[in-house]
């Protein structure tokens, strides 16, 4: 018994200590940056929407991006197609057809289904815009954001810019609890940018320069990370754009809002795997020496100690129940230095969007949930192990549905 608990003691404290210098260097060192800058040029920008089987969302996301406020004949829209078994390609065809002369739609169609990767390699190899940028077909944005995105360029050596999620789908308690997640993301995300470039800019919607990116290798599941170290090796930055909001749609019931986060996250472990060359790296600033290693505790290492430390208390209460009270007091007084600097950091970085959509200690339910998402790292970072990457899954419908139902785009 009395190992059992030394070892749950020393796990746990261990773990939330890691968490707490981590999360604290994050708040003290980084601060929140002025993003009015101004657009001396409009540089000319290529827009990827990778699709497969999109017909239900497609036609409101090409007549989203033909709202944005950006110069049309500085704007060319690249639809890669991987082997569409509905009417995708039917609908881009015809919205390209309409729009001929005005903005340039042009479809790119693959012969068989190869992933997303293979989709934003085959646009590179045909892109020659200056601007590089991704977006997904069940994703939304406001008018000006885009132009939003290219302002942050003019900084000095900044070679990507990523916009920032607001999800949307429902008010129940799995909604709030994803919104605040999310801020909790954001806000670790925006710190990181501030100390020098995110984890990863969002493929959702996100910029990067042409001449700081390449084809990726293959077998990736995870461009968006992939992109953004390969962008930091050329010695740029990258940015978080809090006022570049985009509008996702997240799964309102419990299995697929599971599945998504599964999926999500054996994506990001083989991202991290593959790049474990930036771990430590010096030469690619404070990405290299803390924000890639903060991130390959989070996704690496943190799922496997906090599920022993699970497991040891478990155990530890099976042989001596009167231990519960101790070492339950323990685990929540220990963890309440890093819940008060995730407060603070989420009151530093947040968005009129994200205040919006957020209720009172929804950021809390957030911190929470991102326990429980621990499990899903380990199983999926299992999984990895024993199986290999999935390149290709099946869609979750949920997540594919239009959102202008719920939300209003508007110039702001």
């Amino acid at each position: 018994m009395e190992i059992i608990s030394i070892l749950f003691y020393t796990v746990w404290l261990c773990t939330v200590a890691i968490y707490t210098v981590a999360l604290a260097r994050l708040l003290l060192t980084s601060r929140r940056e002025d993003s009015e800058t101004n657009i001396e040029r409009y540089p000319t920008v290529s827009l990827i929407v990778p699709t497969y089987n999109e017909g239900q969302i497609i036609g409101r996301k090409l007549e989203n991006i033909l709202q944005l406020d950006y110069p049309r004949d500085k704007l060319n829209v690249l639809v890669v197609d991987s082997a569409s078994t509905d009417d995708t390609r039917e609908v881009v065809k015809r919205l390209s057809q309409a729009n001929e002369g005005k903005t340039s739609i042009r479809l790119i169609e693959q012969l068989s289904r190869q992933g997303k990767s293979s989709a934003i390699n085959e646009a590179l190899r045909i892109s020659v815009s200056e601007i590089f940028a991704l977006t997904d077909a069940d994703v939304l944005v406001p008018p000006e954001a885009l132009k939003q995105l290219v302002k942050h360029l003019s900084k000095e050596m900044i070679g990507a810019v990523s916009g920032v999620e607001i999800p949307v789908g429902g008010t129940g308690v799995l909604s709030q609890v994803e919104v605040g997640y999310r801020s909790v993301y954001t806000a670790v995300r925006m710190a990181e940018a501030s100390l020098d470039t995110p984890f990863m800019c969002e493929s959702e919607f996100s910029i990067f320069t042409r001449d700081s990116i390449e084809p990726l290798k293959p077998g990736c599941m995870c461009d968006d990370l992939e992109l953004t170290v390969m962008m930091r090796s050329r010695d740029r930055r990258g940015v978080y754009a809090i006022d570049a909001p985009f509008f996702e749609r997240e799964a309102s019931r419990l299995k697929p809002k599971l599945l998504h986060k599964y999926r999500r996250s054996m994506a990001n472990q083989h991202g991290i795997i593959r790049n474990r060359r930036a771990l430590f790296n010096r030469a690619l600033g404070n990405y290299g020496t803390v924000i890639f290693p903060f991130e390959f505790f989070v996704h690496l290492i943190s799922p496997f100690l906090l599920v022993a430390a699970f497991a040891l208390f478990i155990g530890n209460i099976l042989v001596s129940p009167s231990a519960l009270p101790t070492e339950a007091i323990l685990a929540a007084v220990s963890g309440i230095p890093a819940l008060l600097i995730t407060r603070q950091l989420t009151r530093k970085y947040t968005s009129p969007e994200i205040f919006k959509a957020q209720r009172t200690l929804a950021w809390l339910l957030g911190t929470v949930s991102f326990l429980g998402f621990q499990i899903f790292l380990t199983a999926s970072l299992i999984n990895l192990a024993v199986r290999g990457p999935k390149l290709q899954w099946a869609q979750i419908s949920e997540t594919r549905a239009p959102v202008q139902d719920e939300i209003k785009i508007e110039s702001r």
